[in-house]
């Protein structure tokens, strides 16, 4: 029985992904009520992306969002997005090359540091919600695969940016994959994301 308590508290503890909402809940509820001025904008750009332990090519895909920054202390910003994301990876079975298609609706959390007026460095954790999954192929095959995936992942972000003046800004962000993307034990798969884009805050 202790060893059942054990193994269900240490499983608990474990997932990142539940963590990572918890902390998305935390930290969207201190920032909306400690915020003074909230300003929204949209955001997209390019994506690199690959799988680790899939040995291939990279999936070149996008993404496309919004987000609410607010100041929360000097040269200090909180930055909560929603974006809809292509992420995977091209990869060879029998000379053959297929992409696992893998769409999420992330949730980035992003503390950003302003060391000079308009250049920041930033870092902050994500949840993925698996919004599709497919097998691509030649000859038109599109597989379904959504059911063999997790349907959250949790990702480590950094990056970087600078805003060209107060509404338009250009950015780099990376980011590493925490968990499991399938329930599958014999192997183990995480996500890896580049992204490069523009964002634009509206006032």
């Amino acid at each position: 029985m202790k060893a059942l308590r054990y193994k269900t508290l240490k499983e608990k503890i474990m997932n990142p992904s539940k963590n990572v909402c918890f902390l998305t809940l935390i930290c969207l509820s201190c920032s909306l009520s400690q915020a003074q001025n909230i300003i929204p904008g949209f955001k997209g750009g390019l994506n690199v992306a690959n799988i680790s332990n899939l040995y291939g090519d990279n999936r070149i895909s996008g993404h496309v969002g919004f987000f609410l920054h607010t100041s929360i202390a000097k040269q200090w910003a909180f930055q909560p997005e929603i974006l809809y994301s292509g992420q995977g990876q091209r990869y060879w079975d029998r000379d053959v090359r297929f992409t696992w298609a893998l769409n999420y609706i992330t949730i980035p959390l992003m503390f950003q540091y302003y060391p000079a007026r308009r250049f920041y460095v930033e870092a902050g954790p994500q949840l993925g919600i698996l919004a599709a999954a497919r097998n691509k192929g030649p000859n038109g095959y599109n597989a379904d695969i959504k059911d063999g995936f997790h349907k959250t992942d949790a990702t480590l972000n950094l990056g970087m940016g600078y805003y060209a003046n107060r509404q338009v800004g250009f950015y780099l962000r990376y980011g590493l994959g925490l968990s499991d993307l399938t329930p599958d034990d014999n192997y183990s798969y995480a996500n890896r994301v580049l992204q490069l884009g523009m964002e634009l805050r509206l006032h």
